[in-house]
C-alpha cells in the first residue's frame, strides 16, 4: 500500500513540475514577444505578475 502511495506522490509532483515549467516557458515566450514590441521590463513584469528582475533575467539582460 505504501508502495503505491508513493508512486502517486512521485507522478503527481512529475506531472506539476512538468506543468510549473511548461507554464515558465511560455510566459518567457510572452516576456520576449512583449519586449520586442516595445513593453517596458515593469509592464511586461506586472503583466506576467512576475518581478522585474526575473523579466530581466527571462531576456538575458542580467549582468553576471
Amino acid at each position: 500500500m505504501m508502495t503505491l502511495f508513493n508512486e502517486e506522490y512521485i507522478l503527481k509532483t512529475y506531472v506539476e513540475s512538468r506543468e510549473k515549467e511548461a507554464s515558465e516557458k511560455t510566459k518567457i515566450g510572452t516576456a520576449q514577444k512583449l519586449y520586442k514590441k516595445g513593453n517596458t521590463i515593469e509592464d511586461i513584469a506586472d503583466t506576467l505578475d512576475v518581478s522585474a528582475e526575473e523579466v530581466e533575467q527571462w531576456l538575458g539582460l542580467v549582468r553576471a
